[in-house]
């Protein structure tokens, strides 16, 4: 997976900016309310279904080599849906325009070749796992929440979709690998407007 992790490497200044967002540092601390983190939950879940429709669209795109991979994935958000449905959150509160912009992304994405769509999507995935990781507390009420993000089933898809990207990535043109570049750019920067988001309802509610 060394072609991902340079990748990552090639905007590692914003990726690490990222992980070190006011929110994350306050999360990590215990120093936002549960209010503020079910509301951020809320538009999480809209930011899940929106991955739920790309990825479904996805499968039939993939390799048949790739199509497992995907598929599982799949489950594991419908899961996860699901998970965030039994918590104390509205999952029919309107979306935030942070995450519209995101939502308008993740379509976006649904139109790009396949090698450029699949290894946003590790992307995706990569960076709000680093972001949860980051965020870990010692203790506090957060800790279930930080470890269902970073739970060793996640962490196990995620290896799955990295090497599924991994193949994408050399079967890409030049043109298709600048593409990816740009769009991890502005992955970065959606995560922070999300972040930001949370920092704002942190304010908000205490």
């Amino acid at each position: 997976m060394k072609h991902l992790l340079a990748l990552r490497d090639a905007h590692w200044d914003e990726w690490e900016r990222l992980l070190g967002h006011p929110f994350l540092q306050r999360l990590r601390g215990g120093e936002v309310s549960e209010r503020s983190v079910y509301a951020w939950m809320e538009q999480n879940y809209h930011f899940v279904e929106g991955l739920l429709e790309l990825q479904a669209r996805l499968v039939p795109r993939a390799p048949r080599a790739h199509r497992l991979v995907l598929a599982h994935g799949l489950v594991s958000i419908v899961e996860d849906l699901d998970w965030m449905a039994i918590q104390p959150i509205d999952p029919a509160a309107p979306a935030h325009p942070a995450r519209e912009r995101y939502l308008a992304f993740l379509r976006l994405l649904d139109q790009e070749p396949y090698p450029v769509s699949v290894v946003a999507l590790w992307a995706v995935n990569r960076v709000f796992h680093d972001a949860w990781s980051s965020a870990a507390p010692s203790g506090g009420p957060f800790v279930d929440l930080v470890e269902h993000w970073t739970a060793p089933e996640f962490h196990a898809y995620l290896h799955d979709l990295a090497e599924v990207a991994e193949e994408a990535w050399l079967a890409a043109s030049d043109a298709e690998r600048q593409r990816v570049h740009a769009l991890v750019g502005e992955i970065l920067r959606l995560e922070w407007g999300s972040w930001d988001m949370a920092q704002a309802f942190a304010g908000h509610y205490g």
